[in-house]
């Protein structure tokens, strides 16, 4: 258990310098756990109220429509953090849902907590903007692909991102992520190999 604290704050002063004193801080309004395959982080409808940092396993971000057909948004693994941030800023019932892929252990900490550590020091509202900044980078680029870009060009950048997690991921959980039916996706995998 120790180990998995060590690991996410090794990647947290990757992203900004924290000090020990405010690491123990953010410790002590954490909460580890696990998250089983195929259960939820969160599921649309939901109103959220933490933010979570999966320290090992993978996540899917899907839209679930009216009909009940899935779109997948997103996949988070190792050291990424999960959230549904417009539910948490805007008191909102979520979007979407966030479901493991995999039997996943994370950290997670209550939103109005973590609000109290920008508060406490600087180094949170620095964490806090390089993390959002990166998410926003992250939905930019992935609008562009799915606009500009063709599916097999969108599969190659995918298998760039996530190829060391493709084994985990259902070929249909892909096609749904590359905005393509199963079936297409299964031809551009035949032309590529």
């Amino acid at each position: 258990m120790e180990a998995m604290w060590e690991a996410l704050f090794h990647r947290l002063r990757k992203v900004s310098p924290i000090p020990d004193e405010e690491l123990l801080a953010f410790k002590e309004l954490s909460v580890a756990t696990t998250i089983t395959k195929n259960d939820h982080f969160i599921r649309a409808g939901d109103f959220a109220d933490s933010i979570g940092f999966c320290v090992s396993g993978l996540f899917r971000f899907y839209y679930t429509t009216q009909d009940g057909d899935e779109f997948n948004k997103s996949f988070c693994s190792g050291y990424d953090f999960i959230a549904s941030y417009s539910s948490l800023l805007i008191n909102v019932p979520s979007y979407f849902s966030i479901q493991a892929l995999r039997n996943s252990e994370i950290i997670t900490i209550r939103y109005k907590d973590f609000q109290l550590l920008y508060a406490r020091h600087v180094c949170w509202e620095r964490l806090g903007r390089i993390l959002i900044e990166q998410l926003y980078v992250k939905k930019e680029m992935r609008e562009r692909e799915l606009l500009l870009l063709s599916a097999e060009s969108r599969y190659l950048l995918f298998l760039e991102r996530y190829g060391h997690m493709v084994k985990h991921i259902p070929q249909y959980h892909i096609a749904s992520y590359l905005g393509i039916t199963p079936v297409a996706l299964s031809r551009i995998r035949k032309k590529l190999t």
